[in-house]
């Protein structure tokens, strides 16, 4: 609007001024030949100029398309289909983004020869072939817009994976994102990609590789990449204890599983994952190992169910196992399972008073402490029957506050 404004004044200002001159000097021209002579003024002969320039360029014009028919007609027609094809791709992509497959794939199919980069409409076409589980004709639109555009390898790749992912041919995915993933080492939706398809073909170790791209690159947010990684470590750790059912020397077993968990740092940050690693030590019989990394982290890291699996240690050095607990009483004081360590530990060392005393402090701050039934096998074995019959009883009836509300007879 603004530029039509602009326009229109400045063909004021040019009329207004030639207006002016033709008031001023209207000027006068003769044109004499073979006794012919032609007199008029100037304004008027400028005229005539220019209307006999815009004649002779329709005459042109007319004359091309008089000697060159066919040529003439194909541009204009052919220019006017260019048109139409755009319109029909655009249509078509908006009943792609809309779900309408079958009419999105028909309209990007058939404008595709006649726009100038019929890549797009090829790759659209073959996402709406693929919704529709047309898995041959999506494989050949693909075909298609490669031949269309064979410097576009990347991103029909790309569509390619996603199409495969979505058929759940994990297999051929993979393939495709390997290959996108050499040109494009860093691109964070082929890895993302990646990810999904090495978990549901439970490809565990490709996945354990992958890791520290994933975190280098940032692709996945700190609780995200937590679940991965503990999906990671469950599963390769149910492979290393069935291997060590077959007969696996344990020791070896054991250097994989460090190495498993020194490998998913991550997991450091979750108190379940460092009782599963603690426990899987002791299960493999290296309990100085376990003893070793439950005392560092603990010092790092408080955790009651870390301190619960102190006291599966297995070692003839109880008295350290109990020194250290009790160091650790100055700074966690109210810890109930860190009360029934040390009551056990002080058991095993026929320590009857002080495992007592230290069964009762646990009580005192979880009264569903395992130290209640500790406590109770204790007193009795004490020769204390009555205090140990009624600790059975508090037993039996937090038990018993836990079954569900049935009828009785």
């Amino acid at each position: 609007m603004r530029k039509l404004l602009f326009l229109l004044v400045i063909m004021m200002a040019v009329g207004g001024v030639l207006g002016l001159l033709m008031r001023q000097d209207s000027g006068y021209v003769l044109v004499a030949y073979n006794g012919v002579t032609i007199e008029t003024s100037l304004w008027v002969l400028i005229v005539a100029i220019i209307i006999a320039l815009f004649v002779l360029s329709w005459i042109k014009r007319i004359l091309i398309i008089a000697i060159r028919p066919g040529n003439s007609l194909a541009k204009v027609t052919g220019n006017l289909a260019q048109k139409r094809a755009s319109r029909n791709t655009i249509r078509g992509m908006l009943e792609l983004v809309g779900g309408n497959w079958n009419k999105a794939e028909k309209l990007l199919t058939n404008s595709a020869e006649r726009v100038p980069y019929p890549l797009i409409n090829y790759i659209g076409a073959a996402y709406a072939a693929s919704e529709q589980d047309e898995q041959e004709r999506s494989k050949s639109l693909l075909r298609l817009a490669h031949k269309s555009a064979p410097q576009a390898e990347f991103a029909i790749g790309f569509a390619q994976s996603q199409i495969q992912i979505k058929q759940e041919h994990y297999e051929g995915a993979l393939a495709s994102l390997l290959r996108l993933q050499k040109l494009k080492p860093k691109h964070k939706q082929v890895l993302k990609m990646l990810v999904t398809v090495y978990k549901k073909l439970k490809d565990w170790d490709a996945l354990l590789k992958l890791t520290p791209t994933l975190k280098k690159e940032g692709i996945f947010d700190v609780d995200n990449m937590l679940e991965l990684e503990r999906n990671a470590f469950l599963a390769l750790l149910d492979k290393i204890k069935f291997r060590s059912k077959l007969g696996q020397n344990n020791k070896e077993l054991v250097g994989e599983v460090e190495s498993l968990w020194n490998k998913l740092d991550t997991l450091s940050q979750d108190d379940r994952m460092r009782q599963l690693y603690a426990q899987t030590l002791i299960y493999f019989g290296d309990d100085t190992k376990a003893e070793r990394f439950i005392q560092s982290s603990l010092n790092q890291k408080w955790s009651e169910d870390l301190v619960y699996e102190y006291g599966n240690i297995k070692q003839d050095n109880t008295k350290k196992l109990l020194t250290n607990c009790e160091n650790w009483l100055k700074k966690e004081p109210s810890s109930a399972n860190l009360y029934l360590v040390c009551g056990r530990l002080s058991q095993s060392m026929m320590l009857w008073g002080k495992a007592k005393d230290y069964y009762e402090q646990a009580l005192s701050l979880d009264s569903h402490n395992e130290a209640l039934a500790e406590l109770s096998r204790l007193l009795k074995a004490m020769g204390d029957t009555k205090a140990s019959q009624d600790l059975m009883m508090i037993n039996l009836s937090y038990a018993s506050s836990q079954l569900k509300p049935l009828p009785l007879p």
